[in-house]
């Protein structure tokens, strides 16, 4: 189930579905309508990959919440919560060993930064989905945090999760366990929104810590509005997040 819906978003949203529009068109080339559809899906592409259109899509997921500030983080009972954004396997860096993505770097890095100035014990969370890798994201992450100097102690390994919604399932058990209902939740800004709804769901009390954020704060050039394909990526980033926002409420909501 999990490969399958995974296959279906690619298909929905960049590059898939150009791709698809395109074959769409080839076959129905000779009709108006199909030329009207090329030139609109060319339009599309375009619109996508500017920063403009990008920091459209990305603005509202990412400033949803206020960055995280240690003296705004709950003074009860709490726990730090990592999720994990990926896995690089056969890193030939690393002598092909796995490695965490860069995004799942970037939010290592923040949650250990949190857990020195708060020093509260981090949850980390994340499976191994869709791969053979040998390590779950959160046993690689709990490496790396031990790395970056939090005491292994402080550390908690959920390592079965393989959605945004298992991980704030399987996490909500362990932290009830010790009788924590407060999280401070670390994860991407544009990630954050259906993460913390998520979390939510299962009673817990949540303060996001937001990282690695997409949206330019800059001003715009001529460069601004030229395609970039790293530009089109993060608009890609967006349209998933709102797609899969909406699917879990479709599907989670009682």
């Amino acid at each position: 189930m999990l490969l399958i819906s995974k296959a279906v978003s690619q298909l929905l949203l960049p590059p898939g579905i150009f791709i698809l529009l395109g074959m769409i068109v080839l076959v129905f080339w000779k009709k108006q309508w199909a030329r009207t559809l090329f030139i609109g899906t060319l339009a599309f592409m375009w619109a996508l990959s500017t920063e403009p259109v990008r920091d459209y899509l990305t603005h509202p997921l990412e400033f949803q919440y206020s960055a995280f500030r240690v003296n705004t983080h709950p003074n009860s009972k709490a726990a730090i919560v990592l999720l994990g954004g990926g896995i690089r396997e056969n890193a030939p860096d690393f002598y092909g060993s796995d490695m965490l993505s860069k995004t799942s770097m970037v939010r290592t890095m923040y949650a250990a930064t949190i857990a020195k100035q708060t020093n509260l014990n981090i949850y980390a969370t994340g499976g191994t989905p869709l791969t053979q890798t040998a390590k779950t994201e959160a046993d690689m992450m709990k490496t790396w945090l031990v790395w970056l100097g939090i005491d292994v102690s402080r550390i908690i390994s959920e390592n079965k999760a393989n959605t945004t919604w298992e991980n704030a399932v399987f996490t909500q058990k362990l932290l009830n366990d010790k009788d924590i209902n407060t999280i401070i939740l670390v994860t991407s800004a544009w990630h954050m929104p259906r993460a913390a709804w998520c979390f939510e769901q299962q009673g817990l009390k949540v303060t996001p810590a937001p990282t690695d954020y997409l949206t330019s704060l800059s001003s715009y050039d001529l460069r601004s509005y030229l395609p970039h394909w790293r530009v089109l990526a993060d608009s890609g980033k967006a349209l998933h997040e709102y797609l899969g926002l909406m699917w879990y409420k479709l599907r989670y909501t009682s």
